[in-house]
């Protein structure tokens, strides 16, 4: 991670507070990270990125040569993600794609190794088979709000939690969850 990313990862969580703005924050943040540093995901993709918290987070801890997609349907955000993320140093890193995201993820191409799902929630399990093709074994999917929205999200839990392909662990935080898959092939 970058110091000028980190710096503003600070702000955006002092900003978060203030505005309420469902960004996946510091404790959320604290569990992406460590799975980032045991999983080194070398290809990822985003689908949902608000203002690019997560890009920041995210493509600040993949190792070297890693590389993020987001994909964001509101261009007005997508304009602040790509700047957020130019201003963290990390540009080279991560590419936003506009668009929805059920239209963009079967046209991008090759392997993907971590996958966070954080948009519209009845839309996560379609996501999901969207991108599986593509994951490889020992890739990691994360679907954020699985607490708050557990009736939107709930055909996406149901397949993760009972397909022998993916071997999953809800994250409790009290006022969310976070729903950590490993695929296993």
């Amino acid at each position: 991670m970058t110091k000028t990313g980190a710096r503003m990862l600070r702000l955006m969580d002092s900003a978060v507070r203030v505005w309420r703005l469902p960004v996946i924050g510091k404790e959320k943040g604290r569990v992406l990270r460590r799975l980032i540093a045991t999983h080194q995901p070398r290809r990822g993709i985003e689908v949902g990125s608000l203002f690019g918290y997560s890009a920041i987070l995210i493509a600040g801890h993949m190792p070297r040569g890693g590389h993020l997609v987001c994909v964001e349907q509101n261009p007005y955000l997508a304009k602040f993600v790509s700047a957020n993320v130019a201003q963290a140093g990390l540009a080279s890193r991560v590419k936003v794609v506009v668009g929805d995201a059920l239209r963009v993820l079967p046209m991008l191409r090759g392997p993907v190794d971590f996958l966070l799902i954080d948009a519209n929630k009845e839309d996560y399990l379609d996501y999901l088979r969207a991108v599986e093709p593509r994951l490889v074994k020992g890739a990691l999917v994360v679907a954020d709000n699985t607490g708050m929205y557990r009736r939107d999200v709930k055909p996406y839990l149901d397949h993760v939690r009972s397909d022998a392909r993916f071997s999953s662990r809800e994250y409790d935080f009290g006022f969310d969850c976070m729903e950590v898959s490993i695929y296993r092939g």
